[in-house]
């Protein structure tokens, strides 16, 4: 049973002012990733050199999107929420292979109110990814710092995608409309780029990058409170990462991640005015003064991974 932090009264009034949305943050926020991946095409179509940033950009843009469809199952993304369903799905969720159904079963309905028990379906990847278990640094940095820069986790990874985002609620319209949407995807891309679009720039970069990526963001999200604490206020972290660092794993507030926890319904584009609004709280303040970034903090903490490194058994 987690227990709930309770705020003083002033600084929940001030917080209540920041739920407040609109229906041009989100389609700004979409055109931007879209930007970027375009943007990340040309530089390799210009030169195969640029291709790894490529990747790497689009990954991360793709992660983007998921936080997209992250924000409009919480009916945060936009003032009204039919709107915003659609730039969770079609324009963003789809195009990741992740269906609304089943992503609200195992985000929303599970993840959240179930948080750290075995009917999280996070907390059960988690598990039965090993990291809990007693491993050497050796051991542990191998299976869980290089193996997913490798790759090595890629079907472990799809498997989780598929099980709990894509088919555990999804109905056969669904499908049928995701699979529409890649369909047009492929078609528009193969016009404008040729036939490696779809493979070169979407599928490799979903498989490769994103993987990775979402590997280190999620867990960093919880690791490894999220086995023993028992307040909602300790059960995630806020990431405070080096600005390379935050290009690619902060998109849309998602580094705030203790604040989306406390306060869901918050939207993107006013999570960092609720930290500051947090800030005033001595145990929320407490709680951030230890956090750094993913590998790289923009603050004088040690990020996750340099604390990890100092311990002998992890």
């Amino acid at each position: 049973m987690i227990n709930h932090k309770k705020f003083d009264r002033e600084i929940l009034k001030q917080i209540k002012t920041l739920y407040v949305y609109d229906n041009w943050h989100a389609p700004i926020a979409l055109l931007m990733d879209y930007a970027l991946i375009i943007f990340a095409i040309v530089l390799a179509e210009y030169s195969y050199w640029f291709l790894p940033l490529t990747l790497l950009i689009i990954g991360s843009r793709q992660r983007a999107l998921a936080t997209i469809l992250h924000e409009a199952s919480h009916s945060a993304l936009t003032r009204n929420k039919k709107f915003g369903k659609i730039i969770g799905t079609y324009f963003s969720g789809y195009l990741i292979f992740q269906s609304w159904d089943s992503y609200t079963q195992s985000h929303v309905k599970n993840h959240h109110p179930k948080i750290g028990t075995d009917l999280d379906p996070d907390y059960d990847y988690y598990k039965s990814s090993g990291v809990f278990h007693t491993h050497s640094k050796k051991e542990f940095f191998c299976k869980f710092f290089f193996a997913p820069i490798l790759c090595l986790k890629l079907f472990s990874n799809i498997k989780y995608l598929v099980i709990n985002r894509l088919m555990s609620n999804a109905n056969k319209k669904e499908l049928l409309k995701i699979l529409f949407v890649h369909l047009v995807f492929f078609i528009l891309g193969t016009k404008l780029v040729g036939y490696k679009f779809y493979f070169l720039y979407w599928l490799l970069p979903y498989l490769t990058v994103f993987q990775m990526i979402t590997w280190f963001i999620e867990l960093a999200e919880h690791y490894p409170m999220i086995a023993y604490t028992k307040s909602n206020i300790e059960i995630s972290r806020n990431r405070f990462s080096h600005c390379v660092e935050h290009f690619f794993t902060g998109m849309h507030g998602e580094n705030y991640h203790l604040i989306h926890h406390l306060f869901p319904a918050i939207p993107f584009w006013n999570l960092k005015k609720a930290h500051f609004i947090l800030m005033q709280d001595d145990e929320y303040r407490s709680i951030n003064a230890q956090f750094g970034g993913i590998f790289i903090s923009n603050n004088k903490n040690p990020s996750m991974w340099q604390q990890l490194l100092r311990k002998e058994y992890v």
